[in-house]
Order: structure tokens, then sequence, then C-alpha cells
């Protein structure tokens, strides 16, 4: 694309240079042009998109309608405390429950990567202090608008809140750091001693990803720099200062028919195609979708996972 500057950076793990090329793949969420690689470390299995867009100019793969920007806040009527209490129990023992924090009373919140704020205003009308980090200013703006701090820029460059946080969520975010490193270690910097990192990313150990190829749903390039296994996040984190205390896969089919549909279309198949955009749109098929994405969840192969870490303590001098 026009403007934009690649560039290849080695492991953020600090491995000395032998990568192997995994796979090779294009924008499909909306159409850009340009083919990018990505490669894995020999020495500690990470993978990255290399070469990259830098951090200046990789704005272009996000657009305005970028989809989580579009995230629109819900009101819910708010049912009794017993009721609340049943359901999360009941989505527990059925694993649906996603976006879960630790048992812990509301404090004080930071969200990496808050887009219009709809996480936020959930979270603050549970009793939250809530504020955000926002690298698009169009859906920072949204948020500031809906009443909510939210600071805009980059993990990489923004500046400490004014006080620690109790919890610091990142939905769907270190895969597009461009030094996840030195941003969890940051994020490190800014959490109470006895505070989460509560977080999700795609799982490229998944069967899917390896099933698809390219026309995989969470690979996502180039917005996607890091491309996480269980093993290579944990190494990660533990190097970062965090000890991973939490995981579990997200009760979502979503992956799995969207990288139906990209690869039903590119090979022709009209039939399989047809069956992907049903089973995704369809009313009739919203209970098959639903039991879909609790059997991906629970066989930890929907591609999307879920983790709770807690800062590791420093040893004393």
């Amino acid at each position: 694309m026009d403007g934009v500057v690649l560039e290849s950076r080695p492991c953020p793990n600090g491995c000395p240079p032998a990568d192997r090329p995994v796979i090779e793949g294009q924008d499909r969420l909306h159409g850009f042009a340009g083919r990018f690689t990505v490669v894995q470390c020999s020495a500690c299995g990470l993978m990255r998109t290399d070469p990259r867009p830098t951090a200046d100019t990789i704005g272009a793969y996000y657009p305005d309608d970028y989809g989580p920007y579009l995230t629109t806040p819900t009101v819910r009527v708010k049912p009794s405390t017993w009721h609340r209490r049943f359901k999360a129990r009941w989505n527990r023992f059925l694993g649906k429950d996603v976006r879960r924090l630790p048992d812990r009373p509301p404090g004080r919140m930071l969200e990496i990567g808050s887009a219009g704020g709809a996480y936020l205003l959930e979270m603050q009308a549970k009793g939250w202090t809530v504020e955000g980090i926002e690298f698009s200013p169009t859906a920072a703006q949204k948020a500031r608008e809906r009443g909510l701090d939210v600071r805009t820029g980059s993990l990489e460059t923004a500046a400490p809140p004014q006080r620690q946080a109790d919890v610091i969520a990142a939905w769907m975010v270190l895969e597009h750091l461009h030094e996840p490193l030195a941003g969890l270690r940051k994020m490190r910097e800014w959490i109470q001693p006895d505070g989460h990192l509560v977080a999700a990313v795609p799982d490229a150990a998944a069967l899917e990803r390896r099933v698809f190829g390219e026309y995989w749903y969470g690979l996502h390039l180039p917005a996607h720099l890091y491309h996480y296994t269980p093993a290579s996040l944990r190494q990660l984190l533990d190097k970062a200062g965090w000890e991973l205390c939490a995981m579990h896969w997200q009760p979502n089919p979503n992956n799995l028919l969207n990288s139906l549909e990209w690869k039903a279309e590119a090979e022709g198949r009209e039939r399989l195609l047809h069956f992907a955009r049903w089973m995704k749109q369809s009313p009739r098929a919203g209970r098959l979708r639903k039991w879909l994405g609790w059997l991906l969840g629970i066989t930890r192969q929907s591609g999307r996972m879920e983790f709770w870490a807690r800062p590791k303590q420093k040893p004393r001098p």
C-alpha cells in the first residue's frame, strides 16, 4: 500500500537468528494489497509476521470501519443478585463464560485497546473505576463522547496511568503489538502487586490454523504481528515478569466459520460457501452455532484463548 513501510525485526526473546517460514498470506478482512510471511523462531517457537509494517505506517490497515471500533455498548436490565450468580456459575460450568475476571471486588481497571469503550462501560456499570488506551483516534473519541477516560495512542508510547491498576484488560491486543515483550513489561509496572492481567489472543496452535492455512481467520495479516501458541505465550509472559495462572478457550465458532467461508470462496466451492454463510447468518442455525462454539471451546480448538496472569514478585535486594 502507498505510504506503508516494511521492516524486519528479530525474535523479541533475543534468540539467535534462525527462523523458518510457516505461512504466507494477505489481508482478507479488508482486501488491502500485499503478501506477508509468518516465520517461526527455531529456538523458542514464537511466530511473527516478518517483514511487517512499521509502527508509524501500520495504521493504514486499521480503517475506521475496523470491526472492534464499531462495537456498540448495550444497555441491559440488571437482573437480581441471585440470578447473576446462578447464570455466572451455569456459564462457567458449560464453558460459555468469556472475558471473565478473577474473583475480586471492583477496583481500578485499565483497558489496553479499549476501542469505542463498550467493555469499559460494562465494567463501570459493575462498579469499576475505568480508563483506557486506544490506538485509533476515531474510536478513542467515541469513547470520550460516552464519558470515558480514554487516551489516544499505542501501549508502546503511552504514559503510565496516574494510579496503578488492580486489573489490566487486553482483549485481542498482544498480537497487534510491535514490541510485545516491552509492552508486557510496561504493563507489569502499571499494576498493583496483587493485580491481574486478563487478556485474549488467537491460538496459532489450533488445528484450524493448519487446516485452513492462509485462509485461517485468526491469521489476520498484516495487523497481527505475533501469533501465539500456549507454550510461546507462557514463555513470553514469564520473560516479561508475569506468572500465567489460568487459561481457557472461548466457546466461539466464528474463527472456524469465517475460515470456512474464505476458503470455499477462494476455491469456488459454491455449496460449501452457501453452507458456511448459512451457519454464520441464519437464525435457524443459532442453536447449532452455540453447540459448535461450546464443542470447540471444551476441546480447546476455537482458536481463541483467554488467560489470567499476575505479576511475579520481584526478589528483595
